[in-house]
């Protein structure tokens, strides 16, 4: 639970009684592909004012469609490869199983820490209606649109690849048995013990019902990765406005007037302010960046192995093609994960920096020592990290490709 303190420091900074005039436009814009893909699956927590039974219920059942949903492809495809026997095609359908798995676990744990998720998401919004400096909220506005790069990127390659991998039973010929009967093939492995999904019209209710879980873990996937992305921008900007401020300390400024115990005060109080929501930031992430870890683990050796296997077997370019367009975009959104985890990283430790580089030594001397602590306090950056045992870094990154590379060429 967020502790009541927490919330209260999100008036502390409300100074002056102006507000953004377009504070709601300018926090949308922040947040728009990270709503998008979480609100429709009950993700993205109700608004402070959102209390009718209705949009109460509403939420729910999202919640609940979008866990039937995922549980509807989890479940077949683990019966189907229990009763299987080929061990290559069980190593096809453990790749799906794994990130959809992973999908639904970090789907869960958003849901879990869905209170801390609204304090966030009220900090950030809270933030941009007293950006009330033309300087401030272009600095913010710059580093959103970082956070939407990243957001789009990761619908861009995940949507794409899942939709290779859902109409290849359309594009690709069906299959002939022993008795030449046509089966027809469903995106992903099935087995429903109580009816045979082969035959209509249960065959296009359960590709249709595929259709909705892939969909949902997509979103799901996509959705989690926004909004990490748009949390440690928004942390960027507030970094970049708190740097502002520091570099008019000495002499004072049009952003940060007032006498030197004013200037102190409103640097500081800013510095705790950010300190307290990247704090919120990674415990919201740490067991979600552990399941992303784990999952890009052993799907990039896993796809990595089916990559060369079809290739030495011949088979189709759609096939390979499909398998490799996965490949990159789970390493894509691990070196998401990582760069923004190291983005956050270094701009933690230029607070430190700018604080030692200013003219400090003009100020008086017992005004000096005020600025110790964000300098000791930058030697130990605030960084995401997976479970709280890895560091997500890029240096995570190039050890988690290398160990791939290894185990792939140790297959080979």
């Amino acid at each position: 639970m967020v502790h009541r303190e927490q919330a209260e420091t999100l008036n502390t900074l409300a100074v002056n009684v102006n507000q953004n005039e377009s504070h709601v436009s300018d926090f949308y814009y922040a947040v728009q592909i990270s709503v998008c893909l979480l609100k429709p699956f009950g993700a993205w927590p109700l608004a402070n004012d959102e209390t009718s039974k209705f949009k109460i219920v509403l939420h729910r059942a999202s919640m609940v469609i979008a866990t039937f949903l995922l549980i509807f492809i989890i479940a077949p495809m683990m019966v189907y490869m229990m009763e299987e026997k080929d061990v290559f095609l069980i190593i096809h359908i453990m790749c799906e199983l794994l990130f959809t798995l992973m999908a639904f676990a970090k789907y869960v744990l958003l849901l879990w820490h869905q209170d801390r998720l609204r304090f966030c998401i009220d900090h950030v919004a809270n933030d941009w209606r007293y950006a009330i400096i033309s300087k401030e909220r272009d600095i913010m506005l710059a580093n959103a649109r970082v956070g939407r790069t990243f957001g789009i990127t990761s619908v861009v390659f995940m949507f794409s690849c899942g939709t290779l991998y859902y109409l290849q039973p359309i594009v690709t010929p069906n299959l002939v048995n022993e008795d030449n009967v046509t089966v027809k093939l469903h995106p992903s492995a099935c087995e429903f013990l109580v009816f045979d999904s082969k035959v209509s019209p249960v065959y296009e209710i359960v590709y249709f019902l595929q259709l909705l879980s892939g969909f949902t873990a997509y979103s799901a996937f996509c959705g989690i990765c926004s909004l990490m992305a748009n949390f440690v921008a928004h942390v960027c900007g507030q970094c970049d406005v708190l740097m502002s401020l520091l570099e008019e300390l000495v002499d004072g400024g049009k952003h940060n007037s007032g006498s030197i115990d004013d200037r102190i005060a409103v640097v500081i109080t800013r510095h705790l302010h950010l300190l307290r929501f990247v704090s919120d930031i990674r415990s919201l992430f740490t067991e979600i960046c552990l399941v992303e870890f784990m999952n890009a683990s052993c799907n990039i050796c896993l796809m990595g192995y089916i990559i060369i296997t079809d290739m030495n077997n011949n088979e189709s370019f759609v096939q390979i093609f499909m398998y490799f367009f996965g490949l990159v975009s789970v390493i894509f959104n691990v070196f998401m994960f990582c760069y923004i985890g190291d983005l956050l990283k270094e701009r933690c430790q230029q607070v430190g920096a700018i604080c030692y580089t200013i003219e400090w030594y003009r100020m008086p001397s017992k005004k000096t020592i005020d600025l110790l602590m964000p300098i000791a306090m930058s030697r130990y950056p605030a960084t995401l990290t997976a479970g709280k045992m890895l560091t997500m870094t890029l240096t995570t990154f190039s050890d988690v490709s290398n160990t791939a590379s290894c185990s792939k060429c140790e297959v080979n």
